[in-house]
Formats: C-alpha cells, structure tokens, sequence
C-alpha cells in the first residue's frame, strides 16, 4: 500500500495572477506596518490623525496583506477569512482614494499643482485596479 503524505504547501506554478497577488500582497503589509509605526506619509494615515485608528487600520491591513499572500502557497486557510480581506483592502484602497485624493488632495491646488495631482490620483487608480483584480474571486 502507497503511503501518501500530506502537506500544507500548495503546488503553485508562477503566473501573472499569483505575481500580482503577491505584490499588492506585500504593498498593504507594508502599508500596515507603517500604520503600526505611526508613519504618515501614506496618505491615508494623514489624513485620520487618530493613533488609535492608524493602529487598528495599520494591523488590519497587515493581516490582510498576508491573507492574500499566503494561500497561494499554502493549504488549509479558510476562503472566507481571504474573501473577507480582499473585500476589506478593496474598501480600504478606495477609501484612501477619496480621502488622499478628493477630500485632502484638493484643498489648496492652484494652477501649478493640478499635474501632480492628476499624477496621484492616476498612481491611486493603478493600484485599485490591481486590487480589482485581485480581489475579483471574492465577488
């Protein structure tokens, strides 16, 4: 009789799709963690000025970024708890979009800084859309 074994590790093969995954992936843990050090050059965090919230927010985002990474690789994590976090970075991204972008992003632009924040907002859009598609298997 064949012994079989298990594992935990999924027999992945490298594909655009995973390489993407893995990179927004890496991109909200990042953004996590500069929640957590109270870093607010994400813009986002500037725009709470709330430690408490940047906190909460710093590790969901984290936790998330990591829920889209590690089921590529790995078997045995709940799909709902995956589905939950691409759902939770999509709502966050756009967030930040309105937040960064419309509500704080247009206070004060005169003439010479339009270019800039069109630059930002086009920079923002890129990052949902690969979000968007991302996430796509949670709708």
């Amino acid at each position: 009789m064949a012994k079989t074994s298990k594992t935990l590790v999924k027999d992945t093969k490298l594909s655009g799709d995973i390489v993407l995954r893995v990179l927004v992936g890496l991109l909200f843990i990042c953004i996590g963690i500069q929640g957590l050090m109270g870093d607010t050059s994400n813009g986002l965090f500037d725009v709470l000025d709330n430690e408490v919230l940047e906190i909460l927010l710093g590790i969901l985002l984290l936790l998330c970024g990591v829920l889209l990474i590690v089921p590529s690789f790995l078997k045995g994590i709940n799909a709902k708890y995956v589905k939950w976090s691409m759902v939770a970075i999509l709502v966050v991204w756009v967030l930040t979009i309105v937040m960064t972008d419309f509500v704080d992003g247009l206070k004060g632009v005169n003439g010479d800084e339009w270019i800039g924040w069109i630059e930002d907002l086009v920079t923002h859009l890129l990052v949902l859309a690969c979000v968007f598609r991302v996430s796509k298997d949670a709708f």
